[in-house]
């Protein structure tokens, strides 16, 4: 199999849905030594850092507008409800996640925005987060939990299913699934079939990322293909680059260079 990355964007995208329905027993896995855990407290440049870090965004300026969005119905209550994962020495923020208040099949909250910064990440930190987010959502009285997460979060999505969560969307993300059996081949989805493994790629974002590891050495990225889009988003932790991408990905075209957008 092709060494994956923690969020490989390689893979075809298909979401994937998780319900919990007993929060009374949580796996306990404690911190390791030197970290601590602190809610949100007007910490929006430390959550957008840890995004930009660990992939999910590439510019500053879309990591602040998702926030904004996302949390404009409750940001009051961030303080209770969003936290991180404090390195101790330093102070700095390392990870964060978030329990949301939601109406979706029948649950009335969520597990969002979990990530943890890439130079973190392998340092048993994911774990604890879980587990803390686990305990929060049953101390703010909630009894079952929904989340949504993704192929390209393969490696979040099976620490899910270790924690006890089950599939929801079999039928409608069957072949998700199935790309989600062959990778880890969890117990949890043992009556899925597996799919050959040159099938779970997308074509032109792994064209595009082989492109795109001639140019950068350290880099994050997004690609937009839906809805006949076909722009290519870089962050080298300097400079935030737009591409267009052509021939199925062999080809990009420079759009536009924004220091300002890659970091604070």
């Amino acid at each position: 199999m092709i060494k994956l990355n923690s969020i490989e964007k390689r893979l075809e995208y298909h979401e994937l849905l998780m319900t919990l329905d007993n929060l009374s027993e949580i796996a306990r896995h404690d911190l390791p030594s030197g970290y601590h855990f602190e809610f949100y407290n007007n910490n929006l440049k430390d959550w957008v850092q840890i995004h930009l870090s660990s992939g999910e965004f590439t510019s500053v300026e879309y990591a602040e507008e998702v926030f904004n969005d996302f949390y404009k119905d409750f940001k009051d209550k961030l303080n209770t409800c969003c936290f991180f994962i404090v390195e101790t020495a330093t102070n700095k923020k390392v990870a964060t996640s978030t329990v949301s208040p939601c109406n979706e099949y029948g649950y009335k909250a969520k597990i969002d925005w979990l990530a943890i910064d890439s130079n973190y990440q392998g340092k048993h930190l994911a774990k604890p987060l879980i587990a803390h987010t686990l305990k929060l959502a049953n101390q703010l009285g909630y009894t079952r939990l929904l989340l949504h997460t993704q192929t390209h979060t393969w490696l979040a999505a099976k620490l899910y299913l270790d924690f006890g969560f089950e599939p929801l969307n079999i039928v409608e993300s069957m072949r998700g699934w199935q790309i989600l059996k062959t990778i880890t081949n969890h117990t949890k989805l043992e009556s899925l079939k597996s799919i050959p493994e040159g099938t779970m790629y997308h074509e032109a974002s792994e064209n595009i990322v082989a492109k795109l590891n001639t140019m950068y050495k350290n880099y994050t990225y997004e690609i937009w293909f839906m809805s006949g889009r076909n722009d290519v988003y870089v962050n080298d932790g300097t400079n935030y680059f737009e591409y267009k991408y052509f021939k199925n990905g062999k080809k990009l075209k420079l759009v536009s260079k924004n220091k300002k957008r890659a970091k604070y």
